[in-house]
Order: structure tokens, then sequence, then C-alpha cells
């Protein structure tokens, strides 16, 4: 793992740690294809089978290939290691572990029964141990993996449809088949039947093709296997009405960009280019992914940074690169709703986008409605809600019902006088589990209840939907998520991305911070991320002047959040 960006890297250190911070999902990665070295002759002591050579010399033999079918000999006699479900588990939770440095939240695993029934390990064991890694990486990594079951196309569409019963009982463990193995001379219309038949007991479709072979396998796999995304498809550059249909419909390529480079597949086809920015330019829906990394120098953030530094390509490209992961994925409309607004949120604190104007109001529970504080809360929501500001509070009673009950006034005064008000909310972010005795869907200010799980969980979501915060009149709880925020920012300073905008009312909270900053020696630049402020006039200055500088500063315009419709 590199530890800083290539000499010339595009858009220098600051792109470099955009394209590694960013969430994606990987559409197209092998599961055999990640059997590192180590791990094949940890596995292979446990299970008493004599590999020739060593961690160091497999390394170096992996470093070249002629062409595919050079790369497929070692790759399967890599494989006769594999034999318990155990090493199906260990091989699995291996790469998501690896998956989870490069922020990966989602994969669509493929792996290959084949391959190994076919040296007499069944069919129960590969997807048992491959599932029980699956769970385990969710639970412990939080990526949401699936697996799709390739067929080999060098066999006959009888071994696959063998293959294909043998899966049955698993059917809840698999999210769709593909194709893959040698390419040439196995064109799609082989596998005609099985596809089929595949896709009537509702699994999803892909298959690899336009890889070594031309765009005429991938109008095969188009209209004969009716697949949803085609795997490599860099041989559709051969054909511009190809080309035209792609884009059009907006089929996704899952390519693989050092798979391309170590196959000789740019060098015999392309005279040598990296098409990843061609491909691009011809409006096709692009992801970028690893095929088999244990082989081909990089997991899918090296596949991120050899194609930005070959193609020259901009933060803009690998943003629609990510969201193209997403979109094209098998997740539900949930999780694609989830992982973007992840992506989203990356990139409006790397800088490249403008926030949303959405601001966290934080206070206390107590204050009754006429209360000085609750209505100094109140006018100061009602004025940045009637300048377009979402407000999000806790949801409940106190400076969160004044901040609530402030915003649907300045909402209602904004549409009255004919603002765009249409994406405008009052939000309460609301802990049930911990709050049953309180209104379950918060005060009947709030315009978008949201559930969190925990109290952490709600500054969570917080700092997740906001860049401007401000503390009105409070105790410890306000000064809990205050703290909490802080600590946020002080991170975000430390590794150089944009800063939120923290405000305190100066009346309440100046001199209880400072004491504290100076007991416990807080640096002078942390503690310059706390801003005090009078009045409701200063408070929106400050806001509005900090929004225009970041967006006069994005260079990427994000598209509107997921929905079923995108």
């Amino acid at each position: 793992m590199a530890s800083g960006p290539p000499p010339d890297f595009p858009g220098g250190g600051r792109l470099w740690r955009y394209v590694r911070g960013a969430p994606k999902a990987e559409l197209h990665l092998h599961i055999e294809g990640t059997l590192e070295p180590e791990l094949m002759f940890e596995i292979a002591a446990r299970n008493g089978v004599a590999v020739e050579g060593t961690v160091e010399s497999h390394r170096i033999r992996r470093q070249s290939f002629k062409d595919l079918q050079d790369f497929l000999d070692l790759y399967y006699a890599a494989c006769d290691v594999l034999k318990t479900e155990e090493d199906f588990r260990d091989l699995m939770y291996a790469y998501l572990q690896r998956a989870a440095v490069d922020n990966v939240y989602a994969a669509e695993v493929f792996f290959d029964p084949q391959t190994h029934t076919e040296r007499g390990v069944p069919f129960d064991v590969v997807i048992s141990g491959l599932h029980r890694g699956i769970v385990e990486g969710h639970r412990n990594l939080e990526i949401r993996a699936n697996l799709i079951m390739c067929f080999l196309r060098h066999l006959s569409e009888e071994s696959a449809l063998s293959t294909l019963e043998q899966a049955l009982p698993h059917l809840d463990k698999i999210v769709g088949i593909g194709l893959d193995s040698g390419e040439l001379g196995n064109p799609p219309s082989k596998f005609e039947r099985l596809f089929e038949r595949a896709a009537g007991m509702g699994l999803k479709t892909v298959a690899h093709a336009g890889e070594e072979a031309g765009p005429e396998y991938i109008l095969e796999a188009l209209e004969l296997l009716k697949v949803r995304r085609i795997d490599h498809g860099v041989q559709c550059l051969k054909d511009s009405s190809l080309v035209e249909r792609l884009a059009k419909e907006g089929v996704p390529l899952t390519t693989c960009p050092l798979s391309n480079m170590k196959l000789q597949v740019n060098s015999r086809y392309f005279g040598g280019r990296n098409v990843t920015g061609q491909l691009l330019e011809a409006g096709l829906r692009v992801t970028i992914n690893s095929d088999d990394p244990a082989y081909f120098g990089g997991y899918i953030n090296d596949n991120f940074v050899r194609a930005v530094s070959d193609c020259n390509l901009t933060e803009r490209d690998v943003y629609k690169m990510c969201r193209n992961s997403f979109t094209s994925s098998f997740l539900s409309d949930v999780d694609k709703a989830f992982c973007i607004s992840q992506l989203d949120y990356h990139t409006i604190v790397s800088g490249y986008a403008a926030p949303p104007r959405n601001i966290s109001i934080f206070g206390s529970r107590s204050p009754e409605p006429g209360s000085p504080e609750y209505e100094e809360a109140r006018a100061i929501a009602k004025l940045l809600a009637s300048r377009g500001f979402t407000v999000f509070t806790g949801g409940y009673s106190g400076i969160m019902m004044a901040g609530a009950h402030g915003a649907r006034e300045g909402l209602d005064e904004r549409r009255n006088s004919g603002g765009e008000s249409e994406a405008q909310e009052v939000c309460g972010v609301l802990v049930p589990s911990l709050f049953a005795f309180r209104e379950p869907l918060g005060n009947s200010y709030t315009t978008r209840p949201i559930v969190a799980r925990s109290l952490t969980n709600r500054i969570n979501h917080f700092c997740m939907n906001s860049e401007y915060f401000l503390a009105c009149r409070g105790t410890i709880g306000t000064i809990t998520e205050l703290l909490y925020v802080w600590k946020y920012a002080t991170i975000r300073n430390t590794i150089g991305v944009s800063l939120p905008k923290i405000l305190v009312l100066r009346s309440n909270f100046e001199k209880p911070l400072e004491a504290f900053a100076d007991a416990m020696k807080i640096f002078p630049e942390d503690r310059g991320l706390i801003q005090y402020v009078d009045s409701g006039e200063e408070i929106l200055q400050v806001f509005e002047e900090d929004l225009k500088r970041r967006t006069v500063a994005a260079t990427i315009t994000l598209p509107p959040p997921f929905s079923t419709s995108n």
C-alpha cells in the first residue's frame, strides 16, 4: 500500500487522498484471484499440500504474463491448496479485510465452483466457507458482500448446468451468475440455455466479454444472455455503433486497468494505452475494479491510481466511477442510497463539492416555550430557515423544539414569499431506544424524523449531514455534543480537508470552554476551530460567507440524492 501519490500524479496529494478515501463498490473481483502467496503457503501447510518454491518466488512469477491463458494456468494451480470450508472462509475474509482498507463499501464477488468441484471439493464446502467469510466481514467490517457464481467457459454448457443444479439449495447465498475463464473460442452463445434458466430462477446475470475477444462477444452477451453488466468490455471501442448502444442503454462496464496491463490487453489491442479515459469520454458507464489483485499488482485503489495517472483523470471522473459502482451494483435501493450519501459526504469534506445548506443546532432539553433561552434559539432558527437552511435538531423538547419551531416558521415564511423551499425540511434526529417516554416522532414542529440507534449514532448523523453547527444554551448534554463535533473537526484539520464551522453563543460558553482549553492545554489551531458569536445575524453571516467560499471552490456538482428513479 503506497504511502503517498506517485510522482507527477494528476491533482497531487489532494486527489490521491480523495481516490483512496472515496467509498466505492467492487463489482469485478475473483475471490480465487485474491489468494496471496503468504495465505497460499499457510493453507497448503494446514492441508499437507506440497507447493514448490517460496513466497518470494511466487511473487516474482506473478509479475508478468504473456496473455490470459498464461495467467490462468498459474491461477488454477494455486487453487489446488483450497480444500476445506475453513480455507474458503479464510480466503474471503482476507479479501474483505484488504478491501476495507481501500474503503470498499460493497463487493460482488465472483467464485468459480467448477475449479474446485473438478478437483473433488464438494460445492457445499466451497459456498459454505465463502458465505461464512461474508457474514463475518459484514459483522466486523460493515462491507456488504454478495456472491456471483461464475462458470468456466472453456468447459461445456452441460457441466455448467450440472453446477447450477448443485447450487439450488444455496440460492439464498448467491445474487447472480457470470461467465469467465478463457474467452477466445468460447463465445457467450455457448451458454444461452444456462443463462436463460438462471434468469428464470431470479438470478442476476453478468458475463466477461470483450476482454480479448472482439465486440461481437459483447453483442452476444447482451442479446443472447441478456446480461445486466459487461465485465471488461474494452473491445467495444472497436465498434462505434456498439459504443453508442452501450452509452444509450447505460450498460455498466466493470473495467480492470491493472489486469489489462498485466495480461497485455493494452499492448496487443490498444497500442499500449490505458483506455479508461477513452471509455469515459465516450459516455460509457465505467467502473474500476481489481479482477485478480494477488496476481496483477494491486487492489481496487491501485487500479484507480493507475487509471488516474495514465489517463490524466480528474476528481469528477473519480466521483463518477465511484457513483457508477453503486448504481450498477445489485444492492437494494436503500443500500445504494446510503453508500452514495457516504460518497457525497466524502466529496464535500474533500472540498470538491459545496456542502448542503444544513445546520445542526444543539441545546438543553429544559427551556420552556416563552423563556428567554427558548425564544433566542427559536429566533435564530427562524432566521436561518428563512434564508434557505435546513435545520437539524435532536428532535425533542427545550432548545431542540425551539430550533424546530423557529425553523418551521422560517420555512413557512420562505414559502409564503415565493422562495425556493421544496428541499427544505425540519429534521429531528431521535433515539427512541433511549427516550421511549418522549414523543415517538419528536416534537410537533419536526417534518422529517430520523431514527438513530444511540446517542453516538445521533451525533454521527449530525456530522454526516451538516458542515455547520451551532451550540445554543445548554449544560452537560450540549457540552458533550459540542466536544464530539470539536474532536471531529480536529481530526479533519489534521488530515488537511475542508473544515466544518462550529459556532457557540459567547455568553453561555466562552468562559467554560476557554477554561477547559487552558486546563487541557489544547493547541491553538484546535482552539481556533470554535468561534464565539453574539447574534443570529452574525451566525447567518459566518455561515453564508463560508458557504459562498466553498461553493466557488467546488469542482463537482453533486446529483440529487439517489432514489428508485435514478
